[in-house]
């Protein structure tokens, strides 16, 4: 009783990875191509694990302020290194780390009990984007369903899309292109 009190004092709400990603691959990586070479590792990262044929769940930092703040408690550090890979909650590193186990052959073995997917080149929905705007604001962050009780307009933030209004695409997070 009072250890966890003491834990979560702070306001911070502690996760249990292991447990809330058992059987996942988790990469954190960045859309942003203006940082070219943290762009090309990302794009490196995905195609190693796409020739593994793993199923993995692909968190944008560019995209999302709560993946960025996700990924620093995951670290326990605001020095970001990525790509970075979880695999059942626990750490794998970077992709320097991970292409060290690939030429071992290590990452065969961990990789071995996770599901395998069937790699498409295009999603038809989305286009490859993996985002789509929201259907609910149509991408301008405003909800007005949430407005009904008043006369007046009062744009009240859309809880169905990210920051930037918009969803992953269906298609892609159940394909993994």
């Amino acid at each position: 009783g009072i250890a966890t009190f003491l834990q979560h004092q702070a306001g911070e709400t502690l996760r249990n990875y292991k447990h809330l990603e058992k059987g996942k691959i988790i990469i954190y990586t960045t859309s942003m191509t203006v940082v070219r070479p943290t762009h090309a590792r990302c794009k490196k990262l995905q195609k190693m694990l796409q020739t593994h044929m793993v199923r993995y769940e692909e968190k944008d930092l560019f995209m999302s302020k709560e993946n960025q703040k996700e990924l620093m408690e995951r670290l326990n550090t605001n020095e970001i290194v990525l790509p970075q890979v979880f695999a059942d909650g626990a750490s794998l590193g970077t992709l320097e780390n991970l292409e060290r186990l690939n030429e071992s052959g290590e990452l065969r073995h961990i990789l071995a009990n996770f599901t395998k997917i069937d790699v498409k080149s295009s999603c038809e929905k989305c286009g490859g984007y993996r985002y789509m705007p929201c259907n609910f604001c149509h991408g301008s962050k405003k909800s007005l369903r949430r407005n009904n009780f008043t006369d007046e307009f009062c744009a009240l933030r859309c809880m169905q899309c990210d920051e930037n209004g918009l969803l992953r695409c269906d298609l892609c997070l159940d394909q993994q292109e």
